[in-house]
């Protein structure tokens, strides 16, 4: 046991200095705090006068604060010792102030800031970033791009400006300034032309209105969409054609003329658009364009597309896409495409009847066979019916008689079988306004009358303006509230009226092909 006891001794003699030595080295001092206050003035020169917005740090670094309208400051919790007092806003000169902070007591000072001199140093030279020029990237980029640049070290104080120019081709000698005295080193332009080479160069300016212009780089916008949907929508209180597949970016102006550009209608091999515009003189006379909006021309000049209550609607391709059929008050004309020779009369309009809108098949009921589709109409708006023919006028065959209220855009089924159009039979007789607007169809021979919008049409609009697609796949039309204030709005629906959905929010006169 006396064993036990010394070597249990010799133990403690070891690890006492250990032990001490810990509770030494686990000691931690308190931290110390003081505070400071203050005002930040102009200086004298400037008029002594108070500053707001003023960046307050300090070094050893505490919170972050901005002065008061009425210049004060406070920092609450600052460690003893020696700290800097800085103070930054732009177009100033920065100041820093040494203090010495004491424990639990307020340091209360006063900061005076100059307004920043002029630099003196020209900009550095512009840096490019983004995108590259296609000397060393060739990528063809979406419709929308983000510029981005550098600019070079400036004096104390200064900060750069920056205007971007753009060059739409080579040719384009001037450019447009597409925006102007920016700090950002980064802009987004938009709504760039498809196909096309574009150049841009940045200006960079100081306080001084020194500037340096940065040399010109280029990129090149993809290729043109195959973009299926052709309608119109109001752009600015003129109506114009444009055309989607429904992507983002890829929504393409066709026409930008002034006036009305309107019922845009692809052409049997898909590569020309003709459509009616009244820019000229106020009369609807028939155009054709390519797909991308170019090559336009005018189709019409002697007899435009006008009759009783028609506004440009009434024109159609022919199978072969060699002509247009149209109306002309009471008579219907055939017109070459190109515009050469003269506008040939096909047929008369039965008494007080002007054509105001008509259709053209080479298949009907099954067979290879050509069939044209006339609306008649009187001097009232709900005054009307659908008439079938041969291309030469002949065989007129009486499909929807005059009913009650407004008939409009007669239009075949690709197998030459039905007859859709839109039908409202609570239209106001004096103005003509249509109420419940809907799609019917309708057999070639007169039977088997349809609703295809049915209890799925919303309550207090019209559905107008279907077709069938070239596929006969869908139908696409026009939906509008009846007091024809609301925005206009493009559906499709399967041929049996099933299926409803909304595609384009805002828009009319819809045409849907397979490019």
């Amino acid at each position: 046991m006396r064993q036990f006891y010394l070597l249990f001794r010799h133990f403690i003699l070891l690890c006492l200095p250990l032990i001490i030595f810990s509770c030494n080295e686990s000691t931690v001092d308190p931290e110390l705090f003081g505070s400071i206050s203050g005002t930040v003035k102009t200086s004298e020169e400037a008029g002594s006068l108070p500053m707001e917005g003023v960046t307050i740090t300090t070094n050893p670094g505490t919170t972050s604060v901005t002065t008061n309208s009425d210049g004060s400051f406070n920092l609450s919790e600052v460690n003893v010792g020696d700290v800097t007092v800085n103070a930054k806003k732009e177009g100033y000169t920065a100041v820093s102030i040494p203090v010495k902070v004491q424990e639990g007591k307020e340091l209360v000072m006063q900061v005076i800031m100059g307004i920043a001199p002029l630099d003196s140093k020209i900009p550095d030279d512009i840096t490019y970033v983004s995108p590259l020029d296609i000397q060393d990237d060739e990528t063809k980029l979406p419709n929308k791009v983000n510029l981005v640049w550098r600019n070079g070290e400036t004096e104390k104080g200064d900060t750069l400006r920056f205007d971007v120019i753009l060059y739409e081709g080579a040719d384009d000698a001037e450019g447009t300034k597409v925006v102007s005295n920016i700090l950002d080193t980064t802009y987004m332009v938009k709504n760039l032309k498809f196909e096309t080479t574009y150049l841009w160069k940045v200006v960079a300016r100081n306080k001084q209105l020194d500037e340096v212009e940065g040399k010109k780089w280029r990129f090149t916008i993809e290729d043109y969409p195959n973009n299926g949907y052709l309608f119109v929508k109001d752009t600015l209180g003129s109506r114009d054609i444009y055309s989607w597949d429904l992507a983002e970016n890829h929504l393409v102006r066709l026409t930008k003329d002034g006036g009305d550009e309107i019922n845009p209608r692809i052409s049997p091999n898909l590569k020309m658009i003709a459509y009616s515009s009244n820019s000229e003189d106020g009369k609807y006379h028939i155009y054709t364009m390519d797909t991308k909006g170019k090559n336009v021309f005018q189709v019409t000049n002697n007899f435009p597309v006008e009759g009783n209550n028609n506004k440009g609607n009434g024109f159609v391709w022919s199978p072969d896409g060699e002509k247009i059929l149209y109306g002309n008050k009471g008579g219907l004309y055939t017109v070459n495409f190109n515009g050469t020779g003269e506008s040939t009369k096909i047929d008369n309009a039965p008494v007080n009847r002007h054509f105001t809108d008509c259709d053209w098949t080479d298949q009907f009921d099954h067979h290879t066979k050509e069939k044209i589709a006339v609306l008649t109409q009187g001097e009232m708006p709900y005054d009307n019916e659908i008439y079938l023919m041969d291309p030469n006028g002949s065989n007129l065959f009486l499909l929807v008689d005059n009913l009650e209220g407004t008939i409009s855009s007669p239009h075949f089924s690709p197998d030459g079988t039905k007859v859709i159009f839109s039908l409202d039979s609570l239209n106001e007789y004096d103005n003509g306004r249509q109420l419940n607007a809907k799609i019917y169809s309708v057999n070639i021979d007169g039977t088997n009358f349809v609703d295809l919008s049915g209890d799925d049409k919303p309550a207090g609009t019209n559905d107008l303006q279907a077709r069938y697609t070239d596929t006969g796949g869908k139908i696409v039309f026009m939906n509008v509230l009846n007091t024809d204030k609301g925005t206009k709005s493009i559906w499709i629906m399967d041929p049996d009226g099933s299926n409803r959905e909304k595609i384009i929010s805002n828009g009319e006169m819809p045409d849907l092909y397979n490019p």
